[in-house]
């Protein structure tokens, strides 16, 4: 009986001193549904500045150099304002930016929203970068598939809404640093929709008229690549080094 008393007592104060050490690191709370990421495999570029004068921090994955934040100029590169469209039908069919339910707030965290008319003008990214084609998103992501990852290694570590469907944590683990939020979208027909449980981003494809190329990361698919977005919606932006 005293064998089992001591034995209680030594896993009890192991238990206490296990959480301490836990409670003193630096390391960002997740909860249970939640994996940790290994950020050694983080590599940080050399950042990009816009017109703007809005500084970016870069992160290097395989043999690319991506922005880790959306884009969140209002000038295009040779310094031409982009008009900000807060009635949707009147400057659709044109480059326009926005913020997420034209409020301000949004703007710092998930930077603005840009219609694929302003990504065409091939002067939305700063000088020296770009926005990427379908096909280097897809380098992106067969990048991550050689490595054992999914989409779940771009998502940041936070501010993704829990999964509907049983609860568990919507963020990802952002491996590599490139920090992609939940910063919804604008629809062709002024909506914003789907803050926090999508993010949607421009490349510069097209096949169709009206439509074009995107990249997507969601709550539950982790990441798809669609073919066919309406032109007239806002998208984030991110840019990539030319």
């Amino acid at each position: 009986m005293k064998k089992i008393l001591l034995g209680i007592i030594v896993v009890g104060l192991s238990t206490l001193v296990g959480c301490e050490k836990e409670d003193d690191s630096d390391t960002e709370t997740t909860d249970s549904t939640e994996t940790t990421s290994d950020d050694s495999l983080i590599e940080y570029g050399e950042g990009a500045t816009d017109i703007d004068g809005n500084i970016y921090t870069s992160v290097i994955i395989g043999d690319q150099e991506w922005m880790v934040e959306n884009l969140r100029t209002t000038n295009y590169s040779d310094g031409t304002p982009i008009p900000n469209d807060t009635v949707i039908d009147t400057l659709s069919y044109s480059g326009a930016c926005f913020n997420y339910e034209h409020d301000s707030k949004y703007e710092s965290t998930y930077g603005k929203l840009y219609n694929w008319y302003a990504v065409e003008t091939g002067k939305l990214a700063p000088k020296g970068w770009h926005v990427p084609t379908d096909s280097e998103w897809k380098v992106l992501t067969d990048y991550l598939a050689a490595n054992g990852h999914t989409g779940t290694a771009l998502k940041s570590k936070s501010g993704w809404n829990d999964n509907w469907w049983d609860g568990t944590s919507g963020n990802g683990t952002d491996d590599y640093g490139w920090n992609g939020l939940p910063g919804g979208y604008l629809d062709h027909e002024g909506n914003f929709r789907t803050i926090g449980n999508d993010g949607f981003w421009w490349s510069s494809s097209h096949d169709f008229p009206s439509a074009a190329r995107s990249f997507n990361l969601h709550l539950l698919d982790d990441v798809y690549r669609s073919p066919n977005d309406s032109k007239r919606n806002g998208f984030s932006v991110r840019c990539l080094r030319d």
